[in-house]
């Protein structure tokens, strides 16, 4: 996340701002997962960290209620509509956009990150 924000303080107006805050949103909610488990657990979750589906927000989100996590609030919801879009493809797209997307898809990420991060 913190070079997320670098490469936005930059001006940096590539992809690369999203694409990096995005893994930072879908490596808190593996965490989030692990957080909830037994040690004996943490292996069988930690194998299924693989493939695209590991990448989805949705299905992370499932695999986080599913083991008993805590319902997102409002605000947080809200903060996944609008980085729903994310995928790990965001890294080999040569695309530039506009510095509001980006302010918009970075403040998303934060309260997110605040979010589970009070929660680990």
């Amino acid at each position: 996340m913190d070079e997320a924000k670098i490469l936005r303080k930059a001006d940096q107006t590539t992809i690369g701002a999203v694409y990096l805050a995005g893994y930072a949103i879908e490596c808190i909610l593996k965490a989030l997962i692990l957080s909830l488990l037994s040690e004996g657990r943490q292996g069988e979750i930690l194998r299924s960290f693989r493939g695209s589906r590991a990448h989805d927000y949705e299905w992370l989100r499932e695999q986080y209620l599913n083991n008993g996590g805590a319902r997102f609030p409002s605000k947080v919801t809200r903060g996944f509509v609008l980085v729903g879009g994310w995928s790990t493809e965001l890294r080999y797209i040569p695309k530039t956009l506009k510095p509001q997307e980006i302010d918009s898809f970075l403040k998303a990420t934060e309260e997110i990150m605040i979010w589970a991060d009070g929660r680990l």
